[in-house]
This record gives structure tokens, C-alpha cells and sequence, in this order.
């Protein structure tokens, strides 16, 4: 059976670390599954060891600290993984050292984002982890292209196997009058949601603009923001001096994320920076029209006006524009929102994804010297 070590931060909730869930239960049964956990555990590491996935908790606070990788070597030589896959945003060079000098035939990276945060100092760490990879796995095109560019890496080096995910969850069974009734909402309000962590990236100021100009110009209109992270007090207060409260509707759990979707009658996403986001993809899955900034890996995921809308400005009134087209026209909008659903199931289904892991992993195996334990 072969052994497939994961090293991520945490297994809190986001996109990341559901995607690698969705990847450990697909391999569970015919793998040996681990996830280190460098900073903490999270909300999702008991959905793991449900699976049957061990989970370690490193303790390591900083991903500077180089006791991260003395802890590593420990647990790889005593473990003695067949593969080491990281998920560490760029500190992954630990990881990779200690994979390699404990003799792990393979160690993957991944790139999820376009991680333009990275300094000099990170870029040096990333370019020599580069060196102790047999591949790097990418969620989509841009993430590859922009990685590749900003870390001189070679473009042989990457693999895409963009995010997958089981459609039928983002679909809802609920009677819509009776989700109204649940989150408090108005009837005969066309809901506009966005689903994204609170964090400043995700632009929830813009989407709170959009709003304001929308609430102009109609009144037959409600928001619905689902998520957490460190914004939420200073957006609650923002709404507050703005006297939008009224007019918004907050939900921290997104464990019924499909019946918030339901709500929807249009998704937006309005983030400065994405790589492959989850939020457009399980809009798209609930048949919902979406609404997105034309940035990062999203173009991938949508036609502009065949599977969805992209935004190019970062004008509130060029989103508004977007958002009351599909209001207005719902014909046309249930027919893109269609096509959009078809183009998840069809392109981006869960067990697809799975089985492109399976395959770099066999192939990555197949290039050493590694037999079977």
C-alpha cells in the first residue's frame, strides 16, 4: 500500500484544506494516508481520521522555525512515506529537505494561489525547495504561469490538476419559502451573495459598494455574506455607519452551504487575486448565475456571458451592471447558470480529480527506484 504523507498548516476550514479532504477520502481506502498539520490542527481534522487519516499536529508557530524540520525528519524516518505532498504556500522548503534527507522517493509542492505577497526572502527559500521536487502541482493554468515566472522554475516542473469537487452537495432540497423563513430574509428579495473568507483579498468592501448602488437604483434587492475571518467586526461596523445593516443578512457556518446557494439568486465573487476558487466553482455546481472578477484562474472557470459574468473593472457600478443584467434577464441567466452547472459535472467532477492524483503520484513512483513496502 502506498504511503502519502500531506504537510499543510492547518486542516481549519477554507478551500485548500477542503479540497485536500475531498482528496484524502477519495485515496483512503487503498492508501496509507498522514496529514502533518505544522500550526494546528483545525476544525476538519476529525472528518480526516473518520477516513482512517492519521493526523499529526507539528506545534510549529512560524514558518521560519527550524525546529519544523527536525521535527519532520523525526516523523518521516520513523513513518517512512512514499510520497510527501506539501501544501505550505511557500515554506515548504523544511518539508522537502527533511523528505529527501530521510530517503522519501517522491515530495510534491503545490501553488493554489497567486501568491503575490512573496518577498525576496521567500522567493530565495522557494527557488532551493524547488530543487528537492519531482513536480508541482498547480490548481490552474495562471496559478502554473504566474508561479513559474515569479520563482524562475522550470515550466516541465508543473503539473495543473485544477479543483474538483461532488456537484450534487452544492445542490439544494429545500423548499425556498422556508429558507427565507430560516435566515430572516425577506420575501420577494432577490438575494446577492458572495461566500469568501473575510479577509482583505476577497474585496468585501467592493461587494458592500455594489450593494449601495444597487439599493439606489432598486429596492427589490437583499445581501447575504457567508464566511468568516479577521474582517467581519470592521465590515459589521462599516455596514453599521453606512446604515446597510437592514439590508444584509451574515452567516458564519457554511455547513449548509448548499441551501445558502439556493438563496442566491446571484453569486458574486469580487476577490483582487485568486488562483481557482471554490466559491465560483460550488456556485456554478448549484446552478446559480455568477458574477466574478476577471482574475487569476477565473477566466478558466468562466465564459464571459456563456457560463457566467466576468468583471474586468474594479468599478462597483460595472459589477451592479452584471448583477442586474442577470436579475432582469432571467432567462438568459438561468440558461448561462445551466451551462455553467454542466461545464462543473462534465470538466471538474470530484472523482476526476482523485484519479489525476492517483496518476501523478503512480507516475512520479514509477521514475525511482521505489518498490512497494
Amino acid at each position: 500500500m502506498i504511503r502519502v504523507c500531506y504537510v499543510i498548516p492547518t486542516l481549519n476550514v477554507g478551500g485548500t484544506e477542503r479540497q485536500l479532504l475531498y482528496l484524502l477520502k477519495g485515496l483512503a481506502l487503498d492508501y496509507e494516508l498522514t496529514v502533518i498539520c505544522t500550526n494546528y490542527e483545525g476544525t476538519l481534522a476529525g472528518e480526516a481520521r473518520h477516513e482512517g487519516v492519521r493526523v499529526i499536529d507539528l506545534g510549529v508557530r512560524s514558518g521560519w522555525d527550524p525546529s519544523a524540520w527536525l521535527k519532520l525528519r523525526r516523523i518521516f524516518a520513523a513513518h517512512r512515506p512514499d510520497v510527501v505532498h506539501t501544501f505550505l504556500f511557500g515554506f515548504d522548503l523544511y518539508a522537502n529537505l527533511a523528505a529527501r534527507q530521510t530517503g522519501v522517493p517522491v515530495v510534491i509542492s503545490s501553488r493554489r494561489q497567486l501568491a503575490t505577497w512573496k518577498k525576496k526572502r521567500h522567493l530565495f527559500m522557494q527557488r532551493w525547495a524547488n530543487q528537492l521536487v519531482n513536480c508541482v502541482v498547480a490548481n490552474s493554468r495562471a496559478v502554473a504561469e504566474f508561479a513559474i515566472e515569479q520563482e524562475q522554475a522550470a515550466p516541465g516542473l508543473f503539473r495543473v490538476i485544477p479543483n474538483g469537487i461532488d456537484a450534487n452537495q452544492f445542490v439544494s432540497r429545500a423548499d425556498p419559502h422556508m429558507l427565507h423563513l430560516r435566515y430572516n430574509i425577506p420575501f420577494h428579495r432577490h438575494v446577492i451573495g458572495i461566500v469568501a473568507n473575510f479577509s482583505p483579498v476577497k474585496d468585501h468592501d467592493l461587494f458592500i459598494r455594489t450593494a449601495e448602488i444597487l439599493l439606489r437604483r432598486r429596492a427589490d434587492v437583499h445581501f447575504l455574506m457567508a464566511g468568516i475571518g479577521p474582517l467581519i467586526k470592521s465590515i459589521e461596523r462599516d455596514l453599521h455607519t453606512r446604515k446597510l445593516s437592514d439590508c444584509f443578512t451574515r452567516v458564519s457556518s457554511i455547513a449548509e452551504i448548499a441551501d445558502l446557494y439556493a438563496l442566491m439568486d446571484v453569486s458574486v465573487l469580487c476577490s483582487k487575486v485568486e488562483g481557482f476558487p471554490n466559491a465560483v466553482i460550488e456556485s456554478m455546481a448549484a446552478t446559480r448565475p455568477v458574477v466574478a472578477a476577471s482574475v487569476g484562474g477565473i477566466p478558466e472557470l468562466i465564459v464571459e456571458g456563456e457560463t457566467g459574468r466576468l468583471v474586468a473593472s474594479r468599478d462597483p457600478n460595472a459589477f451592479a451592471d452584471a448583477i442586474e443584467w442577470a436579475l432582469d434577464e432571467p432567462n438568459e441567466s438561468r440558461a448561462m447558470a445551466e451551462r455553467g452547472a454542466r461545464f462543473v459535472r462534465t470538466q471538474l467532477d470530484l472523482e476526476r480529480m482523485i484519479e489525476s492524483y492517483r496518476t501523478l503520484y503512480a507516475e512520479c513512483l514509477a521514475q525511482t527506484s521505489w518498490q512497494e513496502r
